[in-house]
């Protein structure tokens, strides 16, 4: 395993981009705008709650749009939380995720995951806003009907299709928190909360992790891993953890995203993950 996840050269996002989907925004910082979207999303979640959207669809029967049932709701978000378009996400690799001994049911399961795509509600502001490698997106139109949404289906194939949501995530609510317990479910109940001071632009969330508390914090991983998989798991078990981080990693490269939370987070996962595998080698 490399010593560290390397950081692709930096590059900005296309401010033309966000600005023909937002003409309002031409003006605006980028900082600015990322940070407007985070104040809204718990409204664009509330948004995408109530449409009634399969979880996923066959690869070879991908239509070009989708027409989404919206629920009643006597606290329905402005018409602008609703997403654009339809992510029908898939992996450019075909090997598992989590290396297994091969079963009947996993093989069954890795033959239909190859042969469907996940759906994923996105808002095509959020991705312009973050991603400086956005594929192209078709143009989505506000809908004139309540009771649905149409939304335009972009197939979009990724280093891995399993991380994706979890990235997805977290650059529409920015919480580095919730992703750090994500990419280390084992820690989700030891795993600080951001507190009005990380929430500023000064301190991040990831700077309050000096040396001594990601040595504590590597000590905890290695006590549940062996809690949860015994000495003879707890290997097998960081081993996972590193490569969901890795996987998670690859596809914030594939959308050039460079977002210094998003980044801290990756870094602090996987120097966690390396500090503990190397307390369970000297066990």
């Amino acid at each position: 395993m490399p010593r560290s996840l390397a950081r692709p050269s930096f590059r900005e996002v296309d401010h033309a981009t966000v600005a023909s989907i937002a003409p309002e925004l031409a003006d605006v910082p980028i900082e600015y705008i990322r940070q407007h979207l985070a104040r809204q999303s718990n409204e664009m979640i509330a948004a995408v709650n109530l449409l009634s959207i399969p979880s996923s669809l066959p690869k070879t029967h991908l239509p070009s749009s989708l027409d989404a049932p919206v629920r009643p709701s006597s606290s329905a978000p402005s018409s602008a939380a609703f997403p654009t378009h339809l992510l029908a996400v898939s992996s450019s690799r075909g090997a598992p995720s989590t290396p297994n001994t091969p079963t009947v049911a996993s093989f069954a399961a890795q033959m239909a995951a190859s042969h469907t795509c996940a759906l994923y509600p996105t808002h095509s502001l959020v991705l312009a806003a973050h991603c400086a490698a956005l594929p192209s997106l078709p143009p989505s139109r506000p809908s004139n009907k309540s009771t649905s949404v149409t939304l335009p289906i972009v197939p979009l194939t990724v280093p891995d299709a399993s991380t994706f949501p979890h990235l997805h995530a977290y650059l529409h609510t920015k919480r580095a928190d919730t992703l750090l317990a994500a990419l280390l479910p084992c820690l989700a109940a030891h795993i600080p909360a951001p507190s009005a001071a990380s929430s500023s632009a000064a301190r991040g969330y990831v700077a309050q992790f000096s040396q001594e508390k990601l040595s504590r914090l590597a000590q905890t991983l290695v006590s549940a891993v062996y809690s949860q998989a015994g000495s003879q798991g707890a290997l097998q078990m960081l081993m996972a953890y590193a490569k969901v981080v890795t996987n998670l990693w690859k596809n914030t490269c594939a959308f050039g995203i460079y977002d210094t939370e998003l980044w801290g987070v990756i870094d602090l996962t996987y120097e966690t993950i390396l500090s503990a595998l190397n307390r369970v080698a000297r066990q």
